[in-house]
């Protein structure tokens, strides 16, 4: 295994990026973490930095996707977008920001959780939240495999975090063997 990854610290423990004291204006998205919010806000305030605060639950996808498009539509240069809440809901949204065109750069991020973990299949793009890798995968550098809730192909999962797909991530774990061997016919 390399003793590299593309895994920042708050996606494998909760943790926060600091904000950015040149930032123009800023929009906070809160999944369910009002005083982590809060406590931004205050930053922000102190800093004499223009900033909104928007609430979202985990399961208002649509919402989330409104919200975001919106608030690309009124930015300015030098806005930043503060996401804070469950890793797999901060990195849903940093993956739609990403794709929309905002860069790495003007994403804020802090995790609240990470016993959600979001796994992408490399075949089928489906996406499995796994809550039995989280502890592992924080902890060790042991294979993890995992049942495609898309494909149902068995994955391993790597340690490798897609900002554009929002996720770990996972591919077939017999990918290495010869179809005829994986088929029994070797």
């Amino acid at each position: 295994m390399l003793d590299t990854t593309s895994v920042p610290a708050w996606a494998r423990v909760p943790g926060a990026q600091p904000v950015d004291p040149a930032a123009a204006c800023c929009t906070i998205l809160s999944y369910g973490a009002r005083s982590l919010a809060a406590g931004w806000s205050s930053e922000l305030t102190d800093l004499g930095i223009g900033h909104r605060v928007i609430t979202l639950t985990s399961g208002d996808q649509a919402r989330e996707q409104r919200l975001l498009t919106e608030e690309l539509q009124r930015a300015v240069v030098g806005w930043r977008l503060m996401l804070v809440g469950p890793l797999a809901d901060v990195l849903r949204a940093r993956s739609r920001a990403l794709k929309a065109g905002l860069l790495n750069a003007e994403i804020i991020l802090s995790t609240t959780e990470v016993e959600r973990i979001p796994v992408v299949c490399a075949h089928c793009r489906a996406m499995t939240l796994s809550t039995t890798l989280a502890t592992t995968l924080a902890a060790t550098r042991t294979t993890q495999l995992l049942t495609c809730r898309g494909c149902s192909e068995t994955l391993v999962v790597q340690d490798h975090l897609s900002p554009l797909a929002g996720g770990f991530l996972g591919v077939k774990h017999d990918a290495e063997q010869r179809g005829d061997a994986r088929a029994g016919l070797a």
